[in-house]
């Protein structure tokens, strides 16, 4: 209805816009008749919609009233008889804007010249018949395509919205039918909805994260166990032998190995599963990966014959936590201290982290998946190493990667 309102109102203003035009050209032509020749002066053209009255001193001398309404006519001409004539102004020259009021528009002009009569000349129009003969049926035919309008933009909505309700309600079932059965389902729906079929795709590519997901967890409980079981079966076997004295005191040498391995797996697996929670738990910090890699390094100066080389051109600040940094790190170097044959080598540029180690090539079937929980090479103890370090470094928006080179191998991290 506000519409429909702007709308009638827009059509009026622009016609009563006309009709001042067209008023205005009537007025100058009485005018200058008028002036031309005011004892003889004449006009008898007809026009439609326009009249004019002419007032010397205080008496209408000439007027027409064809068009406007005789109430109207005397209620314009007696409004000017006392506004201009009946008092003592001394203006010599004074003009009437259109004026509106009420179906009447008027202008005019009164003047008195020196040492002349005082007259006036004024046209009016019937504003309200001109608007509506200029507009004639416009408006109703404006509200009627309007209603058409909104009529069939509804029934567009509502087929729309019935299609896109029942698009779904299919995704609803079959998103239901997937958790049923596990996330072995597909989530599929038949949509030409452009943002329907995107999200039945996301909620599928979601599944298969989320069965991927379990079938790494499955997997890594498997090993888990078979990896906890041989240790704790050893420890056991020789712990019952001497008991029964076919072992003498010297196994516990063998029993103590045995515990330190497994306590260095439960640490592992305690590192791993912890990640998922550093973002919540700890507090990152600008940390220096120069710090890191020295604390690192000193670690293994007496463990280990392998000579290291740091070449640190300049150091690499970044938002992380330096725990969960310090651990990563320390799982790389321990990696290459397995597999190296002289020499580790360590340097830090702008943005990036290479370590590098001269021993054995990574099998080329393990490459690929070194980074993934339970993947191991030929010298790998738990395969949890690397997953650590991967799942950090993608927490603290790093990249972690491997390459063999001719002479041995390179782990890089780097920006992502």
């Amino acid at each position: 209805m506000f519409f429909l309102f702007i709308v009638s109102l827009s059509f009026t203003r622009a016609y009563e816009n006309q009709n001042r035009i067209y008023l205005d050209s009537y007025f100058n032509e009485i005018l200058r008749i008028y002036e031309e020749n005011p004892m003889g002066f004449s006009y008898e053209s007809l026009t439609k919609y326009n009249d004019f009255f002419i007032i010397v001193d205080d008496q209408v001398v000439h007027y027409s009233k064809n068009n406007v309404s005789l109430q109207d006519f005397n209620q314009i001409s007696n409004f000017m008889l006392r506004e201009h004539f009946k008092s003592q102004e001394t203006y010599t020259n004074r003009t009437l804007r259109y004026t509106i009021d009420g179906n009447i528009a008027y202008m005019g002009r009164v003047k008195r010249p020196l040492n002349g009569t005082k007259y006036g000349v004024f046209a009016v129009s019937n504003v309200t018949e001109f608007v509506e003969d200029m507009t004639g049926n416009i408006p109703f035919y404006t509200t009627l395509a309007f209603l058409n309008i909104l009529v069939l933009g509804n029934i567009i909505v509502w087929l729309w919205s019935t299609s896109t309700v029942g698009k779904l309600k299919d995704l609803q079932s079959s998103v239901k039918q997937m958790i049923e059965d596990d996330y072995q389902s597909e989530v599929k729906v038949d949509s030409s909805a452009e943002e329907i079929a995107s999200l039945a795709e996301t909620i599928n590519n979601m599944r298969i994260e989320i069965k991927n997901n379990e079938d790494t967890k499955k997997e890594m409980i498997q090993n888990l166990g078979h990896d906890l079981k041989t240790p704790i079966a050893v420890i056991r076997s020789y712990a019952e032998a001497i008991q029964d004295g076919i072992e003498g005191v010297e196994s516990t040498d063998l029993i103590i190995k045995q515990s330190d391995l497994l306590n260095k797996k439960v640490k592992q697996i305690i590192e791993y599963s912890k990640i998922g929670y550093i973002d919540n738990h700890n507090t990152y910090e600008k940390t220096s990966f120069k710090t890191i890699v020295e604390q690192v390094v000193n670690n293994y100066k007496y463990i280990t014959n392998l000579r290291f080389i740091i070449d640190i051109e300049t150091d690499w600040i970044h938002l992380m936590d330096p725990e969960g940094a310090h651990i990563a790190i320390s799982n790389i170097v321990d990696n290459a201290v397995r597999y190296a044959q002289t020499k580790i080598v360590i340097q830090i540029t702008e943005k990036k982290l290479t370590i590098f180690n001269d021993g054995e090539h990574i099998e080329e079937n393990v490459l690929p998946k070194i980074f993934k929980a339970y993947e191991k090479g030929s010298k790998g103890q738990f395969g949890l190493g690397l997953a650590i370090v991967k799942e950090t470094m993608d927490r603290f928006g790093l990249k972690v990667s491997v390459i063999n080179h001719a002479n041995g191998v390179l782990f890089t991290i780097e920006l992502q």
